[in-house]
């Protein structure tokens, strides 16, 4: 998770990814027609310590809030090669990110109030397949905020698959 407010200037800067608390990601894929699907689900923390909106959050050991993370998002994925092994997608499509209360350094009396913001979102992804049923997945995600400022953001994940 990337809401640093630097854009794709410092995508790569490790300062500015936050690993919360508890990041989790669950994702229900279904197909809906030929070579596309769609899916998807986060929660996550922002870390004191990291940037968040161009300022950086006081976290609870400093007397202020982690900023909680939620998205609900519903993308199309087109897969355009078709392999047993490797599975390569585009996707998008548009979700709801919701972020909580929280603090910087910069205004450290000041509780910035919970958003909701409605995304736009694009992205990449590739799943590499074991078995069957057993796989790895990798994506990145852009998402950029319809009507508020300051809150585009984007979400990288790693994690199991498993096929029914």
């Amino acid at each position: 998770m990337n809401n640093s407010g630097a854009g794709f200037k410092e995508l790569t800067n490790s300062d500015h990814w936050a690993f919360g608390k508890i990041p989790f990601y669950g994702s229900v894929e279904t197909n809906f027609a030929n070579k596309w699907r769609a899916k998807s689900l986060s929660f996550n923390y922002f870390k004191d310590g990291k940037a968040f909106n161009g300022a950086t959050l006081k976290g609870e050991s400093d007397g202020g809030n982690d900023a909680g993370y939620a998205a609900f998002d519903l993308a199309a994925q087109y897969y355009f090669l078709e392999s047993k092994k490797y599975e390569p997608y585009l996707l998008a499509g548009m979700g709801l990110s919701h972020f909580g209360d929280y603090s910087t350094t910069r205004d450290p009396l000041i509780v910035v109030e919970p958003l909701t913001a409605l995304t736009l979102n694009a992205g990449f992804g590739i799943n590499y397949w074991f078995s069957k049923t057993w796989g790895i997945n990798a994506q990145v995600m852009g998402k950029w905020s319809l009507g508020v400022k300051n809150n585009n953001h984007s979400q990288a994940s790693i994690g199991a698959l498993y096929k029914l």
